[in-house]
């Protein structure tokens, strides 16, 4: 079979198909983003898998599932004889959606108007990610009946990423041989409320842990808690527990165990000019705004700020149990106290590493009777920025007429070192289209932003085929208007 050639004349009739056919399209990322599929409870999980075996199905492609049969990973291939092959990664799981201020309920996945937004789709997995999943599969539906799909496809799909992906790792060891390709794509909406879109060539590594105290050896009830005047006698788990996290930071948050940073990898010299290039467009303001904060926790600016955000390890205190807290008062000398931390980290870092060096600071710093659980980890990942994958997706924003801010680093995690370091794939992550408020109330994709992210789909899977990429500063004039500022 020939090489597929990308004519404008090609990609403008499969951009007319979306358009088309996008009222359909709508209603079936509706109807997806219906069907629950919380992986923590599992609720929903498997016939979410079913419904992503019947996307692939649709299209030509031979699927079967692999591991835990409630949760499986959706394994499939789309075969075209074409002389470029792409892993396409996924998740079809969300988290928990109880949060008691959801505007609509949370699966009803109900269009509701957004100030400075306009129409929104309202579900959880909206943003994260099921919307932007079901918007590939419409995109490859409309290239299959038009031009066809212009690269092999193997889609390694899972239900399990928001608790950590815990069969990720042995599936891609088991299945390596069946997984050669040119690169590995996961596709998402990646444009900020401005309409700006920021790609990532990296992410940090993270370890998820519980830190536990009980009464005990070091004082504290052993069997129940007690009336909280028997403090005067007994010794507390919280506040030993509270003693043992305030000394592993500073009050500038910056990590007090000793040789912490001894392995942290600086930035190289083409990451130093990325950042030099983002700092020039990179509106702290904004990005602030967007966090809904005030002011940067580091007084610094421009290039500094971003090396000190993207580089260096975090630990992040994510809840604290102990006691009561219900309404009215209660005074009690709780037996047990619990905190859940996260600690984020770089190359060249590895989870063993991190959970180690905690480990150790906290027997030498007397503090033996605290017990470290680890829930689950992901080593960091790094793709570069030469790599063809990457100049092909920057290639596809470019005909969209959007200029991408690239980061080299980015702070939140995935599971993509089972691509970039076991099957040493690069790595390209973006799409247009926006959505806001994962792991939150009212989480949301906007509409017009999902026709505008199936078309991108679209241009970067014949960019994937071509033999170079497009020349910058090259449009695509049947993507219609440019990608404009949200409001």
């Amino acid at each position: 079979m020939s090489r597929p050639k990308m004519t404008e004349n090609a990609l403008q009739k499969v951009h007319a198909a979306i358009d088309e056919a996008f009222p359909e399209h709508l209603e079936r990322c509706l109807a997806f983003l219906r069907q629950k599929s919380i992986s923590a409870t599992g609720e929903g999980v498997r016939e979410t898998a079913q419904m992503v075996k019947a996307f692939i199905e649709e299209i030509g492609g031979e699927v079967v599932f692999w591991g835990d049969p409630s949760a499986p990973i959706v394994f499939g291939r789309l075969d075209k004889g074409a002389p470029r092959t792409l892993i396409i990664y996924g998740m079809y799981d969300v988290q928990p959606a109880d949060e008691p201020t959801w505007m609509s309920p949370p699966f009803a996945a109900e269009i509701h108007n957004l100030p400075g937004l306009g129409e929104c789709v309202i579900a959880r997995g909206s943003m994260n990610s099921k919307g932007a999943l079901c918007g590939l599969f419409n995109t490859l539906k409309t290239m299959a009946e038009t031009n066809g799909v212009p690269v092999n496809l193997i889609f390694t799909v899972e239900g399990e990423e928001e608790i950590g992906s815990p069969q990720l790792e042995d599936f891609i060891q088991a299945n390596k041989g069946d997984l050669a390709a040119d690169g590995m794509a996961d596709f998402d909406f990646s444009q900020d409320i401005r309409g700006k879109v920021s790609m990532h060539l990296g992410l940090k590594g993270i370890v998820y842990l519980d830190l536990v105290c009980r009464g005990g050896k070091r004082g504290g009830p052993t069997e129940t808690a007690l009336h909280g005047a028997d403090s005067a006698w007994v010794a507390s788990p919280a506040w030993r527990l509270i003693h043992a996290l305030s000394s592993l930071t500073d009050n500038k948050e910056n990590i007090r165990i000793p040789g912490f940073y001894d392995t942290v990898a600086p930035p190289s010299q083409q990451d130093v000019r990325l950042l030099k290039r983002l700092a020039e467009t990179f509106d702290e303001r904004s990005f602030l705004k967007e966090m809904k904060s005030i002011c940067f926790k580091y007084k610094r600016h421009g290039v500094d700020l971003l090396k000190k955000g993207l580089y260096l390890p975090i630990l992040n205190i994510d809840g604290f149990r102990a006691g009561y807290s219900g309404p009215g008062t209660k005074t009690v000398l709780p037996r047990r106290a619990t905190a859940k931390i996260d600690i984020r980290f770089g190359p060249n870092m590895e989870p063993e590493e991190v959970v180690e060096k905690l480990k150790r600071y906290l027997l030498d710093q007397g503090f033996d009777d605290i017990e470290v659980r680890v829930r689950d980890n992901y080593p960091w990942s790094k793709t570069d920025f030469s790599e063809p994958i990457v100049q092909r997706m920057l290639g596809a924003y470019r005909l969209h007429e959007v200029e991408p801010e690239v980061w080299p680093m980015a702070t939140w995690t995935a599971p993509y070192f089972v691509y970039s370091r076991i099957l040493r794939l690069p790595v390209a992550v973006g799409g247009l289209g926006h959505g806001g408020r994962p792991h939150a109330a009212n989480e949301y994709m906007r509409v017009a932003g999902l026709k505008d992210f199936e078309k991108f789909a679209a241009t970067f899977l014949y960019l994937m085929a071509e033999e170079s990429t497009p020349q910058e500063g090259q449009s695509l004039q049947s993507s219609g208007q440019p990608a404009a500022p949200i409001g």
